[in-house]
């Protein structure tokens, strides 16, 4: 009579309950990382903050440099409250740069930068840190897509970026982005055609003043902002308007917001910092699953009884 081999068939069960158990934990979290991987292909890995700082390039003339290193950190401490990643420009706040912007996964843009007023076209061009004669940018200069900004004081010209350079030149889209425009009248009063580009491009607000500033109560001015929106939670309705009115003497300066919509004047930065937990703690219970995984053939080897 032939006997069993109990202890052998008890070990075989309970090394195949294990084999199942994995190959079912698996599948829990296969299934919806596929679900999301086929739906949402092309997500960015997480949302990003960055600070455009032409005003301290050193391609600037020194005379229309306005250098600020202590808003400039206090700025990056306040973005790290609600992102991971803050990238800085300043010297490579050039054109190609710009270009790249829509593409980028920026969720907040505090751009420091020079501008100035197209008289004929009712628009402001933004300045870049690429003096004109250094490259060609010919053809973007016949089509309008850039411009050519005379910034007092300073002998060289530089190219600036028109509301065509950001339709038609910047690649992808914004995202829920909010720039905020530290420079003179990037929201006066008939020259909102940057502006609208912006928005047409996916920006969510667009904040700017609607007259001259002068560079040290921008900075101050543009601090508070953060606080009020980052430490304060406030909405964009309420930080802005929390900014008092700036004199010098060209007159009186107000920042303003656009567009003028309930949904965007009740708008708050999200906390992507800590939305990325959830991603991230998921990404890492993926990872112990692939250590945990058994070799392909054992998949195979699964019994019952």
């Amino acid at each position: 009579m032939k006997v069993k081999n109990k202890k052998g068939e008890t070990e075989k069960f309970g090394h195949n309950k294990r084999l199942i158990y994995v190959a079912v934990a698996i599948i829990t979290i296969l299934i919806p990382a596929v679900f999301f991987f086929f739906f949402y292909p092309n997500q960015p890995s997480q949302p990003k903050a960055a600070i455009i700082d032409q005003l301290s390039s050193y391609q600037l003339a020194p005379a229309i440099r306005h250098p600020n290193q202590t808003f400039i950190e206090t700025a990056k401490e306040l973005l790290y409250k609600r992102f991971s990643i803050v990238d800085y420009y300043s010297d490579n706040a050039t054109v190609d740069q710009y270009e790249r912007l829509s593409s980028a996964g920026y969720r907040l843009i505090i751009w420091r930068a020079h501008s100035a007023l197209d008289l004929n076209s009712k628009y402001i061009a933004i300045s870049t840190s690429d003096k004109y004669g250094l490259k060609n940018y010919d053809q973007y200069l016949e089509n309008e897509q850039l411009t050519l900004c005379n910034i007092t004081g300073d002998p060289h010209l530089y190219f600036g970026i028109t509301p065509k350079f950001v339709k038609e030149l910047m690649s992808g889209r914004f995202e829920d982005t909010m720039i905020i425009l530290m420079s003179c009248n990037g929201l006066k009063d008939g020259y909102y055609k940057t502006a609208y580009a912006f928005e047409e491009k996916g920006v969510k607000v667009f904040i700017s003043w609607d007259q001259w500033i002068n560079p040290s109560d921008n900075d101050h001015a543009i601090t508070l902002l953060l606080q009020y929106l980052i430490n304060e939670n406030n909405t964009v309705s309420g930080a802005v308007g929390k900014i008092p009115l700036y004199s010098s003497e060209w007159g009186q300066s107000q920042l303003r917001y656009d567009p003028l919509s309930s949904e965007v004047a009740d708008y708050r930065i999200p906390n992507y910092k800590q939305n990325n937990v959830a991603s991230n703690a998921r990404l890492a219970a993926i990872a112990t699953l692939r250590r945990l995984k058994p070799k392909k053939s054992e998949y195979f080897r699964i019994e019952l009884g």
